[in-house]
């Protein structure tokens, strides 16, 4: 299975809320989405513990904002079949945690995946990056991910 590499970069304002997805990425109808690898930074001076967890997620939630992605120049298809969206206040059912982090904010956290490690959503399924302690603060990141289109 092979696709194409999709990147999406991001700065936004994250709610103080303890259930909210600091970013969500969710194919289509018929897209599988193999997450590859994501980062993370805040404007934060002062150390602030934040719990951060990146599971799958079967829907989008409501709310947030869409982040322009970018596909590789050699890619002759139009627009992407992944969204990646921000700070998404009401989130979207949760399809089983894959891995948490406690994070101080000073300095960036986030994950590369090695290629036999990488996650694959289900079709019209993806993943998501949740807060789940309540901080406002203001994130700057990335996340590449491959759309894998079903045939």
């Amino acid at each position: 299975m092979s696709g194409r590499i999709v990147y999406a970069s991001f700065v936004d304002t994250i709610d103080s809320d303890a259930t909210l997805d600091v970013w969500n990425l969710i194919g289509t109808s018929a897209t599988h989405i193999r997450l590859l690898g994501w980062e993370l930074t805040s404007n934060a001076v002062a150390a602030t513990l934040t719990t951060l967890s990146m599971g799958h997620a079967d829907d989008n939630g409501t709310g947030g904002t869409a982040a322009a992605a970018t596909t590789n120049a050699d890619d002759k298809l139009a627009g992407t079949l992944g969204v990646l969206i921000t700070n998404v206040g009401t989130v979207g059912a949760d399809g089983g945690r894959l891995m948490s982090y406690q994070w101080e904010q000073l300095g960036s956290i986030g994950h590369i995946f090695t290629p036999e490690m990488a996650p694959i959503s289900a079709v019209s399924k993806g993943f998501s990056l949740q807060q789940t302690t309540a901080a406002t603060w203001i994130a700057s990141g990335w996340v590449c991910w491959e759309e894998i289109t079903v045939t």
